[in-house]
């Protein structure tokens, strides 16, 4: 099973996230990881494809298995300011089929 990383860069009162889509399969992990000190949390519009709909910052840290697919918005906040938001996307899809040998 493949672990996806999303990168959480704060410049400021800025938010980027990469990738943006971050397109991946039911059968793959996420998780998302800042490189400084800022602490954030995410929050899916709707139910999401997790099990939670928001995850704070050490959840977000771990690997999360999606249990649905679609195409999900969600919002990137800063902790210490909430203000200060980012609304990326996830795919998630089925995994490519296999071919008949």
């Amino acid at each position: 099973m493949s672990t996806h990383k999303v990168s959480v860069n704060v410049d400021g009162r800025s938010i980027r996230v990469s990738p943006d889509p971050l397109v991946m399969t039911i059968q793959e992990d996420v998780h998302w990881v800042c490189a400084g000190p800022q602490r954030f949390s995410i929050e899916f519009d709707g139910a999401g494809p997790f099990a939670a709909r928001k995850l704070a910052h050490d959840a977000a840290n771990s690997p999360q298995r999606p249990r649905g697919r679609g195409h999900y918005k969600y919002t990137v906040a800063l902790e210490s300011d909430p203000s200060v938001r980012l609304d990326p996307e996830v795919i998630v899809e089925d995994p490519p089929s296999k071919p008949n040998p």
